[in-house]
């Protein structure tokens, strides 16, 4: 007698492997094709980013029948607003310290200089000639010099040339980002149902409730980084300017945008203010900064990031190491950026197609098994009610129907293939 269900386990994971060797195909094809016109990647990522934290804004106001495209006006008004702000309280701050650092930058040199040599003899190590900022300034100064000094100049100005071309380039691309990204808000809704149209008809519910898995663990991946990177830049801030370190606007808002990449933000930050420290000749407040960068970095990991991302995909750090280091090499510093954003959206598609493909799971008991939730808090969850029951003696939901996001459908956990 053949063992049918024997027979089916083989047929899905040949099927999984065929499945999966044709997207690797497939992804290898639009590798190539991405490198051809690589130009258009950074604006929609920007586009992109921008589409991810203002969907909820507009859905929002839509729920109170605010049209969608003053919803979307109205957000990018808030986004305007924030970077004035910032920009009007951070800005004088970050250019008087960038001018102290300027002129401090030789005898911080002449400091870091001192310090090596006398941490060389405590070791016993000859670090042979180094250079001060006197023997810099005075090789500068020598004729005998001035050929070399010219060529290097020149070889200089010859990359600076190439480097400014770049970075104008980027800002005029990265310009077209706000545009893209009302144009992407304003259509997708219509975006939305025109993909499930295409959707062969056997598969559009489970294609529809994939894509709201995606959406809802980038979304809440994306806003969640951000608000992360703000609150870790922040507490770096004042930590360092509470112990009167130089430069503790700048040194704490490196640290909030590297906190975007995992793992680096404050492990640099650490190390730059404990550098500054130490050339201060302040060892001891050196080391309290490192607890302390430590201490921020578990209240990060423990505290802030569960409260804020309440829906997250289990990720090793082993993938994300290997993450940033694939998209490093692929796209440089964008890469970077987007390397976890892109193995969280494979992680949900290809962990859905395993799981209920050759283990048979439901996509409920999938979607449970790779992405972690933090359930809110009972307060929390009674303002919500408050929230909802305010808005239903308003307005009638009826009347206004729902939106599009909201009518896609939700199988229940007995739902299968």
């Amino acid at each position: 007698m053949v063992d049918f269900t024997a027979t089916e386990r083989v047929r899905r994971i040949a099927l999984i492997i065929w499945a999966t060797i044709g997207a690797l195909v497939v992804v290898a094809a639009v590798m190539w094709v991405a490198s051809q016109v690589r130009i258009i990647w950074l604006p929609l990522v920007f586009a992109a980013g921008l589409v991810v934290l203002l969907d909820p804004i507009v859905r929002a106001l839509e729920r109170i029948a605010v049209p969608r495209v003053l919803g979307v006006l109205f957000g990018f008004l808030v986004v305007a607003a924030i970077l004035a702000a910032i920009g009007v309280l951070v800005v004088p701050a970050v250019r008087t310290q960038a001018a102290d650092f300027g002129s401090a930058l030789p005898g911080l040199y002449d400091q870091t200089v001192a310090w090596l040599r006398d941490v060389g003899d405590q070791f016993g190590l000859d670090l042979g000639p180094v250079w001060t900022s006197e023997t810099i300034r005075e090789w500068i100064q020598d004729p005998a010099n001035q050929s070399a000094l010219q060529e290097l100049i020149g070889g200089f100005g010859s990359g600076a040339g190439k480097l400014l071309r770049g970075i104008t380039e980027t800002v005029a691309v990265v310009g077209l980002a706000p545009i893209l990204a009302f144009y992407l808000l304003v259509d997708l809704p219509r975006s939305r149902r025109l993909f499930l149209e295409l959707t062969p008809p056997s598969i559009r519910d489970e294609v529809a409730y994939v894509s709201k898995q995606v959406g809802a663990a980038l979304g809440a991946f994306v806003r969640g980084q951000l608000l992360v990177a703000f609150v870790v830049g922040t507490l770096s801030a004042v930590a360092l300017w509470f112990f009167d370190l130089p430069f503790w606007l700048i040194i704490g808002i490196a640290t909030g945008l590297l906190n975007l990449i995992p793992f680096v933000g404050p492990f640099f930050g650490a190390v730059l203010a404990a550098t500054v420290a130490l050339v201060e000749g302040r060892p001891g407040v050196a080391v309290i900064i490192v607890v302390v960068f430590t201490l921020i970095q578990q209240i990060d990991n423990h505290i802030i990031t569960p409260m804020i991302q309440r829906a997250r995909v289990r990720l090793s750090p082993l993938v994300i190491v290997i993450a940033l280091l694939a998209g490093g090499s692929i796209a440089g510093l964008l890469g970077v950026v987007v390397a976890v954003p892109t193995v969280t959206v494979l992680r949900i598609l290809l962990g859905h197609m395993w799981r209920t493909r050759v283990l048979g799971e439901s996509w409920v008991e999938a979607t449970e098994k790779m992405i972690e939730t933090t359930e809110p808090s009972e307060r929390l969850l009674a303002v919500q009610q408050r929230r909802r029951a305010a808005q239903d003696r308003l307005f009638d939901t009826a009347e206004l129907g729902p939106s599009e996001a909201d009518s896609i459908p939700v199988p229940s956990p007995s739902d299968g293939l």
